[in-house]
């Protein structure tokens, strides 16, 4: 049986693209994203794109959200704004180009409170990285690590792109009843997390019953027996009559910076499942590939100032365009990647490469671009095909 995976990239405004192509597609299958895909998988836009899809929402309300409400997110253009002057203010000339206010705002006005816990209909698959403990932060519906994580936050993990908004801190935190345990280490009851590693780093405090008041860090943690190894032996050791609680500070910041096309994660997920690389499929949708040059005297002269804003543009691009290699090589076939340059040559207007132009006329021209682009005859016949592999 196919396991099919949708992916979706990440690239700010440029998320109107995918979602354009999104409702194409939609209309292809005949039936709900969610009814069809077995995982969403999306980084930064894409993370909120596939988030909306996976809790229901239509391609044309996805759209919307851009049309609508993309220049609350991206309220002006230039960092000289005056609009910008209380960032100034607060964290220097060296601070976001944007605070996430109207970032948290909208996605909390798109998703309420619904937990990653709550979204049943398919596998929900968000990427961000953590730049206090230097790895990826992998967001499962389906996995109990950050099951309790609201919907809206992890998508604000997922798009906090840094030079354009602030690190969001996500806040981890359970609480369970202890089994037994000995002077270095803590057995948590079956409810606990069943994947090694999960609470690793953590501070744990014992909550109630022997040993209340206990603090200390885990430092190596077993899923299969729920056994936390921790930093410093018990003064008193818990025991079944105890409770705790575990928490973890995470500095989350934009899933590109590790893979702006999610694809190759959403694969890995996929085989984790259980399932063959033969039975996989998987529809790639990009935001538009760059055609804004930098020429080689300017990568050859520039410094971390002339840097800052461009570098985040050639590491998604690149990470995109890697990931896409890595799918082509293991999936093949069934494999579909739908992008296109972000120039003239669809429509005759122009498609502005900055993840963050939200005026009016370029998202009607990006959205413009990506109507002709999808409904292509050879692209149509593309995605035709795409779909009979996976009867």
């Amino acid at each position: 049986m196919t396991f099919r995976i949708l992916s979706l990239d990440g690239g700010g405004i440029r998320g109107a693209i995918a979602a354009t192509m999104l409702a194409a597609i939609e209309q292809k299958i005949g039936q709900p994203l969610n009814q069809y895909f077995n995982l969403i998988a999306g980084s930064s836009t894409g993370g909120i794109l596939a988030a909306g899809v996976a809790t229901g929402r239509t391609p044309q309300e996805l759209v919307a959200i851009y049309q609508k409400k993309g220049s609350r997110i991206f309220p002006y253009k230039s960092l000289w704004s005056p609009e910008r002057l209380g960032l100034v203010l607060q964290y220097g000339l060296s601070a976001p180009k944007y605070t996430d206010k109207g970032l948290t705002e909208v996605l909390k006005e798109e998703f309420k409170y619904r937990t990653l816990s709550e979204v049943t209909e398919t596998k929900l698959l968000l990427l961000s990285y953590d730049t206090i403990n230097r790895e990826p932060i992998v967001f499962k519906s389906w996995r109990k690590k950050f099951i309790n994580v609201p919907v809206w936050e992890a998508c604000v993990c997922s798009a906090s792109a840094p030079a354009y908004f602030p690190a969001h801190q996500l806040i981890r935190k359970e609480e369970g009843r202890v089994v037994g345990g000995d002077a270095k280490t803590i057995t948590f009851s079956q409810d606990a997390s069943e994947d090694n590693d999960d609470y690793n780093r953590m501070a744990i405090e014992i909550t109630g019953g022997t040993g209340k008041g206990q603090t200390r860090t885990i430092v190596d943690y077993d899923g299969k027996t729920r056994r936390a190894l921790v930093d410093a032996e018990w003064s008193v050791i818990p025991d079944a009559k105890s409770t705790f609680a575990v928490t973890l500070d995470y500095s989350a910041i934009d899933g590109g910076v590790a893979a702006n096309n999610p694809t190759a994660c959403a694969i890995a997920e996929a085989l984790r499942l259980g399932y063959e690389v033969k039975d996989i499929s998987v529809l790639s949708l990009g935001t538009g590939s760059f055609t804004r040059e930098i020429s080689l005297k300017s990568a050859q002269e520039w410094g971390a100032v002339q840097w800052a804003l461009p570098i985040l543009d050639v590491m998604f691009d690149a990470s995109s365009d890697i990931n896409d290699y890595i799918a082509n090589q293991v999936i093949d076939r069934r494999y579909l990647r739908l992008q296109f340059k972000l120039d003239r040559s669809l429509t005759g207007k122009p498609l502005s490469d900055d993840m963050d132009d939200a005026t009016p006329e370029n998202i009607r021209n990006l959205i413009e671009a990506a109507a002709v682009y999808v409904n292509n005859s050879r692209v149509q016949q593309a995605i035709k095909n795409f779909l009979q592999s996976q009867s």
